[in-house]
């Protein structure tokens, strides 16, 4: 994808509960002087920014690239009703409106690109709902092979694994497994990698320990593009329940004097998170909440 840390910045941003365009440009601004930092997530809500596209266009720190994510499209429309809305959905009307969004994603692609000058999307992340209960790896490799053969302006097509759905647990997002996620997309010979995160595979496991699995259950797949280190906790804590998909932050530590200590989050950035070179598994996504972060008006990450 791309050489350094990708950083979900907006899931701890100062304004996700009041905007505040001067704040939010000061918090961009102090990231992007770290020279590890090579690009932000930003989230794709139906639009380019959740507040002010105009802004993010002005103030998008010119060295920096992007890659987006729909989870927040995703999972509000799902929790809004949709309850068949997605790219792996069983019920055609359902998998149709979700290849419509992606569609109007890949559009802001080019868009995005084309304000900026330059190809700064590098990759977007898709997230194949709805829960699994109503999804099966068949509809997704059917979306994935439509999408794959789309023009993304040289943007990396990515599935990023959410906690699937596991008897036993109340699902945070309840998705696909990861072998399914997996099996559709060798189904669609479609050039799409997989992106991991580390809290979510730790919330579907219910198991900090296990979720490694996931890492080696995708690199012996050949598909692993990208490892996002966000948090979970196994207690109540100032963030949410046990197992609440918040992103907590890493465990506090002589590192991280601000950490959660209730984290169950590594308290530190360790291979296979480490930055690695172009389209390698490895690359990394870090994404540290905050308590203000759960309530956000932007909706789950």
């Amino acid at each position: 994808m791309t050489r350094g840390y990708v950083v979900g910045a907006y899931a701890a941003s100062p304004t996700a509960s009041a905007w505040d365009p001067d704040v939010e440009a000061a918090y961009l601004g102090t990231l992007a002087e770290d020279p590890r930092i090579a690009g932000f997530e930003m989230p794709w809500t139906g639009a380019l920014h959740p507040r002010d596209e105009e802004w993010l266009f002005a103030h998008l720190p010119a060295r920096l690239d992007v890659v987006l994510t729909d989870i927040p499209r995703v999972f509000l429309t799902i929790t809004q009703g949709d309850e068949h809305y997605g790219l792996a959905s069983d019920d055609e009307a359902g998998r149709v409106r979700a290849l419509r969004d992606v569609a109007a994603l890949r559009d802001d692609v080019h868009r995005f690109d084309d304000r900026m000058g330059r190809r700064v999307v590098r990759g977007v992340e898709l997230h194949p709902g709805p829960r699994g209960s109503h999804a099966s790896a068949g509809s997704l490799a059917r979306s994935l092979r439509e999408l794959a053969g789309w023009d993304w302006g040289g943007a990396e097509v990515l599935v990023e694994h959410s906690d699937a759905l596991v008897p036993g647990h109340d699902p945070e997002k309840g998705f696909l497994s990861l072998g399914d996620e997996l099996a559709a997309i060798r189904d669609a010979q479609a050039d799409v990698g997989v992106v991991l995160n580390w809290g979510r595979s730790a919330i579907e496991f219910h198991d900090a320990t296990r979720a490694i699995e996931h890492v080696g259950e995708a690199r012996r797949a050949g598909l692993l593009r990208g490892y996002v280190v966000s948090g979970a906790s196994d207690r109540v804590g100032s963030f949410d329940r046990p197992w609440a998909d918040v992103h907590n932050a890493f465990r506090r530590s002589d590192l991280h004097p601000h950490g959660d200590p209730t984290s169950s989050s590594p308290r530190s950035c360790s291979p296979p998170c480490s930055p690695r070179s172009d389209r390698s598994p490895g690359s990394a996504s870090s994404s540290a909440g905050s308590p203000e972060r759960a309530r956000s008006p932007i909706g789950s990450r």
